[in-house]
């Protein structure tokens, strides 16, 4: 059996904490440092409250959350269930808290699924297709590149 290259989800966060970063800073905004390992847990869970939901593998889901904490959870959730980022999808997460919306759905807050998630986290998945992890790198490169390589997003 081949070796596969674990998923970017994976190297950005689990491959850190498990390399001993777990209470280095992986981001730093206005309101403080989050850990790798906070950043780890908090992407798990809003990856696990919308697991719950019905996201999947492939599915499409356009972010318009501004750039910061949020948005880096977002976009970190949506590639633990290798979800594809894409603008023009019917299912959003938009503003700041984020605000899942689906079509005529009722809007799900962010604390809502702060709380829904932490029952479930989700795992990484365990690898990517060379297409998906383009797709991640071509629109969230800051973020993977910096964290793969151990550093701090400011």
């Amino acid at each position: 059996m081949a070796d596969r290259t674990p998923s970017l989800a994976y190297r950005a966060l689990d491959a850190q904490v498990l390399a001993g970063r777990a209470d280095q800073p992986a981001l730093v905004d206005d309101r403080g440092p989050v850990t790798y390992a906070q950043l780890l847990h908090e992407s798990a869970v809003i990856a696990g409250a919308l697991a719950q939901l019905g996201i999947r593998h492939g599915d499409q889901v356009a972010v318009e959350v501004p750039r910061g904490r949020e948005q880096v959870i977002t976009v970190l959730a949506l590639a633990r269930l290798g979800a594809v980022p894409h603008g023009t999808a019917s299912t959003r997460l938009v503003g700041s808290p984020p605000v899942l919306m689906r079509g005529k759905d009722d809007p799900v807050p962010w604390r809502v699924l702060i709380q829904a998630g932490r029952t479930d986290p989700a795992a990484a998945r365990p690898s990517d297709t060379e297409a998906y992890e383009g797709l991640l790198l071509d629109a969230y490169e800051d973020i993977f590149s910096t964290l793969t390589a151990g550093g701090t997003i400011d």
